[in-house]
C-alpha cells in the first residue's frame, strides 16, 4: 500500500457557515456538521439512514481527468461550541494496527472510535467482505444502531488519493475506522468507515 494523505479535524464542533452537499444545507443550525471530502474512492455504500434527507447526504462530482471527488455530510448535535484541532497524517510505509482487533489479516488500522465494542464490530464487518455494500449492511445489522453509515473503498494505488474528514471524539455520536485488509484470497482492500448519529 502506498502512502495516502488523510487530514482529520478533531472537533467538539465544526463551524460550517455555507455550502451544500446534496440536500444538506451546511449552514443549518445547530452547529455539528461533520464533512468528508475525498478523492480516490473506488466505490462507496451507505446504510442506516436515507441519504436524500437534510441530515445525511452524499455527493460525487467528476473533476478533471476522470478524477472524482466524493463528499459526505452528517448533521450531529453535540450541544458544544469548543474549537477544532487540525491534524495531518501521512501513513507510513511501515503499516501498523492501532485498533482493538488484532486479526492478522489487518495490515493497517487507525480508529476515531472511543467505544471499543463498536469499533470491534465495525472491524469484524470489514473483515467479512471487500464489497462496501455488504459491509455497510452488516454494520447496521450487527450494531443495531439507527445511525448513518458510510463505507468508502479507498484506492491505495493512487498517489493522489486524499481523505479530508472532520470527526468527533464522542463515543455517543461518532465512530470512524480506517482499515487495510489482506484477505485469505484476492487483493488487499482499504476502507474508510464512518458511523454518525444524525438528526432524524
Amino acid at each position: 500500500m502506498t502512502n495516502i494523505v488523510i487530514v482529520l479535524i478533531l472537533a467538539s464542533f465544526v463551524a460550517v457557515t455555507d455550502g451544500n452537499i446534496g440536500k444538506c444545507n451546511l449552514s443549518t443550525p445547530p452547529p455539528g456538521w461533520l464533512i468528508t471530502n475525498a478523492t480516490g474512492i473506488l466505490e462507496y455504500a451507505t446504510a442506516g439512514q436515507p441519504t436524500n434527507g437534510s441530515s445525511f447526504c452524499v455527493k460525487q462530482t467528476e473533476l478533471a481527468n476522470s478524477v472524482f471527488e466524493f463528499q459526505v455530510a452528517y448533521h450531529i448535535d453535540l450541544g458544544s461550541t469548543e474549537g477544532t484541532q487540525l491534524l495531518e497524517r501521512r501513513f507510513p510505509s511501515k503499516l501498523e494496527n492501532y485498533c482493538v482487533n488484532k486479526n492478522t489479516r489487518i495490515v493497517y488500522c487507525f480508529a476515531f472510535c472511543l467505544n471499543e465494542t463498536l469499533q470491534n464490530m465495525v472491524i469484524e464487518s470489514a473483515l467479512k467482505s471487500n464489497q462496501p455494500r455488504f459491509v455497510a449492511q452488516d454494520i447496521q445489522k450487527t450494531t443495531q444502531l439507527n445511525w448513518a453509515i458510510t463505507v468508502m473503498q479507498v484506492d491505495y494505488n493512487n498517489p493522489n488519493t486524499r481523505i479530508n474528514a472532520s470527526v468527533f471524539q464522542n463515543a455517543d455520536v461518532w465512530c470512524s475506522v480506517y482499515i487495510g485488509i489482506k484477505p485469505k484470497l484476492g487483493f488487499d482492500y482499504l476502507y474508510e468507515i464512518q458511523l454518525g448519529k444524525v438528526f432524524k
